[in-house]
């Protein structure tokens, strides 16, 4: 829906009544009036992404849902100049949703689906995307694959791009096993069905399903391992035009899995240097993953110089992102004073924001620490309740500290 944007014309009446005509006074500077975002009456907005902010908010705030959804979109995402708000985003959202525009309950089902600024609901994600469907909107197949995909557990959720032998154990203070992975070579009709509906977006043009169709043949999900066609999909993703802010977490996952394949080696000739240019395009474009990435391979030595501070730079870049993985890192590298004195209070603090998240290592990690007493008094308890968190969530080795802290709870009774 294009709108019209009236132009305010000042009239030399007003100006008479503000400057007093015929009167003498001093010579005031008259500020002229910014008409670079306004258009002249009659005119259509062709293109909303060239309105600024206080413009879209008019438009917005007279219905116009289309500056509804640049402003949910601007502050979904953030910018330099506007600060990221989820809660304003969704809405936002929820106006244009309302007025009956699709793109906006398409919007919607992406915060229920990930559980950002909302409770996460995966039937609300569900309900939502398939309305979009029904109104045409061709990225809500996506959503819609996506909601199937988390339904199933599909999805390989680890923050691992590097093979086992190529690394050490340096994510956990206490040492334990690594998780098993998922069957992904299971085809059944649920997986079928997620397939379809990220072809048919990719047949539309939709970055967003180049991606992950891409991600379901480097994965091996639903399909057979193909290394050449997922290179293929990727490569379409960070080579294409689109710069909108809703394409930038499709084009920083696609840099970050075609780093991979070159750490990997899978489909393409083992290249390191390759590698970190394609992590440092999706770091530079504000991915807290692909910055933790780049730590990685400093802290490990991977194709550069192992050096722990050019490692700590690029953690604490994706730490200002709140990003769990990197702030665990943080946290080891205090512990064990790699880069950085040791300082057993920061590894906690460190520790305590990844493990706030959910996240199992850290958990495991912090659990430890109260249970040795490292930059915290001792406390089995604490300890215990922290490795019961990482245990309820199916991290393995959790279990076995489960039931070592409550041995000496019991001892000490």
């Amino acid at each position: 829906m294009k709108r019209n944007i009236r132009l305010l014309l000042i009239t030399a009446f007003l100006l008479c009544v503000v400057t007093g005509c015929g009167k003498e006074k001093e010579e005031e500077v008259i500020e002229p009036v910014d008409t670079e975002q306004i258009a002249v009456d009659g005119a259509e907005v062709e293109d909303y992404s060239v309105l600024n902010y206080s413009s879209l908010e008019v438009l917005a705030y007279e219905g116009d849902s289309k500056a509804q959804i640049m402003l949910g979109r601007t502050l979904e995402y953030g910018t330099e100049d506007t600060k990221q708000d989820f809660n304003a985003a969704i809405s936002w959202y929820q106006m244009a949703s309302d007025s009956g525009d699709a793109e906006g309950t398409c919007a919607l089902g992406y915060f229920y689906l990930t559980g950002t600024g909302v409770d996460k609901d995966l039937d609300k994600a569900e309900e939502l995307f398939n309305q979009a469907i029904e109104a045409g909107i061709t990225n809500a197949k996506v959503g819609l694959a996506r909601v199937k995909l988390a339904k199933g557990n599909y999805l390989d959720t680890s923050d691992s791009a590097f093979n086992a032998e190529d690394t050490e154990d340096s994510e956990n203070i206490e040492e334990s096993e690594e998780q098993e992975e998922t069957d992904t070579e299971e085809t059944d009709e649920q997986l079928e069905e997620i397939i379809t509906l990220l072809t048919e977006a990719v047949q539309s043009g939709d970055i967003d399903g180049e991606y992950y169709l891409g991600y379901m043949y480097a994965h091996g999900i639903g399909v057979a391992i193909d290394f050449n066609k997922a290179f293929d999909y990727f490569n379409r993703v960070v080579t294409s035009e689109k710069t909108d802010l809703e394409y930038q977490d499709a084009i920083n996952y696609s840099n970050i899995e075609l780093g991979i394949m070159y750490i990997r080696g899978n489909g393409v000739e083992a290249d390191n240097d390759l590698a970190l240019d394609y992590f440092t395009a999706a770091s530079d474009n504000g991915s807290a993953k692909a910055s933790y990435y780049i730590g990685q391979m400093y802290e490990k030595g991977i194709g550069v110089d192992k050096d722990y501070e050019k490692a700590m730079e690029y953690y604490l870049i994706a730490a200002e992102k709140e990003y769990a993985p990197a702030l665990n890192e943080i946290g080891y590298l205090y512990y064990n004073g790699y880069g950085v004195d040791v300082d057993f209070a920061s590894a906690v603090y460190y520790q305590k924001l990844a493990a706030l998240q959910g996240y199992p290592i850290a958990q495991v990690n912090l659990g430890f620490l109260y249970e040795n007493g490292y930059g915290v008094e001792r406390n089995l308890e604490t300890a215990l309740s922290y490795y019961e968190m990482a245990a309820n969530s199916g991290y393995e080795g959790a279990n076995e500290a489960v039931v070592r802290v409550k041995a000496q709870i019991n001892e000490e009774m």
